[in-house]
């Protein structure tokens, strides 16, 4: 039988949450004698119906979440306050083993993962080129949406607000037109005004029209204004 430390006990039971029977074989003696030890230290013993709660229960009991929304709150703390697993231990009150263990029993995988599979190329042709949706781009990379929000805001990739539809469609709607003729008529208000001119004549926001033109492939060729004579 190993000594039994107050520290090394305190450590084991307390901050990485082994049950009694796990610190009895790791310190090679019967659980009887942890729980004697336990209440030499004055170590409170955790009496739990089901054996000692996990810390994603206590966290979810104290924050009054259920699943979805606790996990959302695990996305936020990892990928948007970017807290490590040394940060996250003390806010969780455990130990960092103990906290990574919560996103894995969460199903949520190391950054390294994501900044593969959420690069700015594929973002930007789900969610600009091809107009997905946030969720439809979540669904299709098979990550939260949560995640892909961070992902676009962290490239600077405009956020659309919720429902809105490309110009372009509009405008085929309202005139009747084909792709062809969609493309063609663009190219000559591109050369007819200049950029501000477009914002009245279309009626949208230039960071919208820039966006609809790179979405079609159409060079920008704007219309400068003239400078005033004086």
């Amino acid at each position: 039988m190993l000594e039994i430390g107050r520290e090394a006990l305190h450590q084991m039971y307390v901050v990485e949450e082994q049950s009694i029977r796990a610190c009895a074989s790791k310190l090679y003696c019967q659980p009887s004698k942890v729980r004697k030890h336990l209440e030499l230290n004055q170590i409170p013993i955790q009496k739990k119906k089901g054996g000692r709660v996990r810390v994603e229960e206590r966290l979810k009991a104290e924050l009054h979440m259920d699943d979805t929304q606790f996990k959302e709150y695990l996305l936020h703390l990892r990928f948007f306050q970017m807290l490590t697993y040394a940060q996250l231990a003390k806010r969780f009150k455990c130990s960092s083993a103990s906290a990574q263990m919560v996103y894995k029993r969460y199903g949520i995988e190391t950054k390294q993962r994501y900044n593969r599979l959420l690069t700015e190329s594929r973002l930007y042709e789900l969610y600009v080129l091809k107009n997905k949706t946030i969720i439809e781009c979540a669904d299709i990379l098979d990550c939260s949406h949560t995640l892909v929000r961070y992902y676009l805001l962290k490239y600077k990739i405009p956020l659309r607000s919720a429902g809105a539809k490309r110009i372009e469609v509009h405008i085929k709607s309202r005139l009747g037109m084909s792709d062809l003729q969609l493309r063609q008529y663009l190219t000559e208000l591109a050369k007819a005004y200049t950029m501000d001119e477009l914002v009245h004549q279309l009626a949208h926001s230039k960071s919208s029209i820039r966006l609809m033109y790179k979405r079609l492939g159409i060079k920008k060729n704007w219309k400068k204004k003239k400078a005033s004579k004086e």
